[in-house]
């Protein structure tokens, strides 16, 4: 396959979005061009690229482990995984994502397992937008010192609980901060 004629892996307003089962090039830091594929959420080498990954180390600036630990990582975040602090450094996080055309704040990732959307700070740590979304969403806050009414300023939007004693955050919201900020308990 003639990676000239694919495109290359770019993000746009910081979304990725990548077309399922299709064919990307992706570069790396010495020039070489290679024919990534996309498919459910995996991306990385296209199988007839699969002797790329033979002899594979870590030291230096190996192309091979630098694809390696660029496909995990964006295919962890495709998934929804969390790519913080297990695997790779926030260092390395960042500069993929920069590479990719993702700068820090909001971004969201499509790759054929549906929308992910995060937060990608200066350090290059990650939060998943959609898992805290839920979390704060399933909580009863009125149960745990909250009275209906409070109201919560999530990412720069404000919420307040309802009478069932939750509050309802949109992943869809646009958001316009990067703090969570609680009211004061009614106890």
């Amino acid at each position: 396959m003639n990676t000239s004629t694919l495109s290359g892996i770019c993000a746009e307003n910081n979304s990725l979005v990548l077309s399922n089962k299709s064919y990307y090039s992706w570069t790396t830091s010495s020039g070489g061009k290679y024919t990534w594929t996309v498919n459910n959420g995996r991306i990385g080498w296209a199988a007839s690229e699969s002797l790329l990954a033979e002899n594979t180390n870590q030291k230096g600036t190996n192309y091979k482990w630098e694809m390696r630990k660029a496909s995990n990582i964006l295919s962890d975040l495709a998934q929804g995984k969390s790519v913080w602090g297990y695997l790779y450094s926030n260092e390395e996080v960042l500069s993929v994502c920069e590479k990719v055309g993702i700068s820090p704040g909001f971004f969201s990732i499509d790759a054929g397992a549906g929308k992910r959307t995060y937060l990608l700070q200066e350090s290059g740590k990650t939060i998943n937008v959609d898992a805290k979304i839920k979390q704060l969403n399933d909580i009863n806050w009125i149960e745990i010192g909250y009275k209906e009414g409070d109201t919560f300023s999530v990412y720069g939007k404000e919420y307040a609980i309802d009478s069932s004693g939750h509050i309802n955050v949109s992943a869809e919201d646009e958001f316009i901060s990067t703090e969570i900020k609680y009211p004061s308990r009614s106890i």
